[in-house]
């Protein structure tokens, strides 16, 4: 087995350097053409001598697939002689040299990628220019779309062309496309996008995965659901539980000194009459949807989450927003205290949570690293009731 070079070489490097992108980016930025040399790693003297057949055959090969069917020569090639004892000289190929952006297309079998690029600036310089620079950086990000380059386009054009703070993805009225379309190519647009709007029409603190947000289109609500353990000025007396859009709750003062975060549903309902207090149902990571709560700045935050990890990421993330949240029946007398009720936490995670306090933190780093068993966890509506009731006592004094 030889390793000098055949034509099949050369055009797997050449397709190689066409996958960057760069070739049909000069092409479509009209960059002047520079040549393309390849080394060829021909037979030495020593080869020549000791592979006398193999080297005829290699050379009469590359001779042969140098050229198109019909004759014509697919790139030119420089010349080494080479020269040995019994041999006398022998000129061997020593470098190929690409003379032009359409011989390389005709080498390597691109040809059709051109005539897609070529289809797609005529229609992106028609019905939007302003994304012409794009599609000259992207060149095979724009022909992979091709078939829905039309599409794309007036996508694009219409979100630019239209107030989005009042409207919900939903409203993208497009003839042809629906929601689903937005959906499944939101990082293109994200991409398209983000190259023709001006500053203000984007969100930089959401990317493409909220594409609502990121493109200020009206986002879906979010809602939190939360029970009345006291009556409240703002709704009838016998009312006890409600579910509101979270931005009009946020505008509504409760009359509440403390607010419990509660992330097991029974225990939510069970949840003992507290005074002056009310009762969310946080249901695992959508507390985040609390963080547009305002008037909770000037109320004491209560968290009660599982036993587990991903409790005390929870109760991390909420942290971020509210400092001064404290957490009850997540520390070591709750777990020890049950210990026939110790269940197994399905995937634990061991990330950094910075916004624990001292005794948290111990407790996690315990739970990561298996001190009382593999992966322990102690649900919420496992902790007796007798329990939380006297836990509970600070507070209903």
């Amino acid at each position: 087995m030889t390793s000098w070079t055949n034509v099949s070489d050369l055009i797997t490097t050449l397709r190689k350097r066409w996958a960057t992108g760069r070739y049909l980016s000069d092409y479509a930025g009209n960059a002047p053409w520079t040549p393309i040399e390849l080394p060829v790693k021909a037979p030495s003297a020593s080869e020549l001598l000791d592979q006398f057949d193999a080297a005829v055959r290699w050379a009469e090969g590359f001779q042969r697939d140098s050229h198109s069917g019909g004759g014509a020569a697919r790139f030119a090639m420089t010349y080494r002689t080479v020269k040995g004892k019994n041999l006398g000289a022998n000129s061997v190929p020593a470098r190929v040299r690409i003379e032009s952006f359409e011989q390389l297309c005709a080498l390597i079998g691109t040809n059709r990628d051109v005539r897609s690029l070529d289809t797609i600036l005529r229609q992106t310089e028609a019905a939007m220019p302003a994304l012409v620079p794009w599609v000259v950086a992207h060149p095979l990000s724009a022909v992979e779309h091709q078939s829905i380059w039309g599409d794309l386009l007036a996508t694009v054009n219409w979100i630019t062309t239209n107030s989005t703070e009042v409207l919900y993805l939903r409203q993208i009225d497009v003839e042809g496309l629906d929601t689903k379309f937005v959906d499944h190519h939101r990082k293109l647009l994200d991409e398209l996008l983000t190259a023709v709007l001006p500053e203000y029409r984007i969100d930089p603190d959401y990317s493409a995965a909220d594409f609502a947000r990121r493109f200020r289109f009206r986002p879906k609500p979010t809602y939190t659901r939360l029970r009345l353990l006291n009556p409240q000025p703002a709704f009838p007396k016998d009312l006890s539980e409600i579910t509101l859009r979270t931005e009009e709750l946020a505008a509504l003062e409760l009359v509440a000194d403390t607010v419990f975060v509660v992330e097991n549903e029974i225990n939510y309902l069970a949840f003992p009459a507290v005074p002056n207090s009310i009762v969310i149902f946080g249901s695992g990571f959508s507390l985040a949807a609390m963080r547009d709560i305002p008037w909770m700045d000037s109320r004491e935050i209560v968290y009660w989450g599982d036993i587990d990890t991903h409790g005390f990421d929870i109760l991390h993330r909420l942290r971020a927003r509210f400092e001064s949240v404290q957490s009850i029946m997540m520390d070591y007398e709750t777990l020890l205290a049950h210990p026939r009720q110790w269940v197994t936490e399905p995937s634990p995670t061991n990330r950094a949570l910075t916004n624990l306090n001292d005794a948290e933190e111990a407790l996690y780093h315990d739970l990561i690293e298996d001190h009382y068993g593999q992966a322990v966890r102690l649900e919420q509506e496992r902790v007796r009731f007798s329990w939380l009731q006297q836990q509970l006592e600070p507070w209903m004094s």
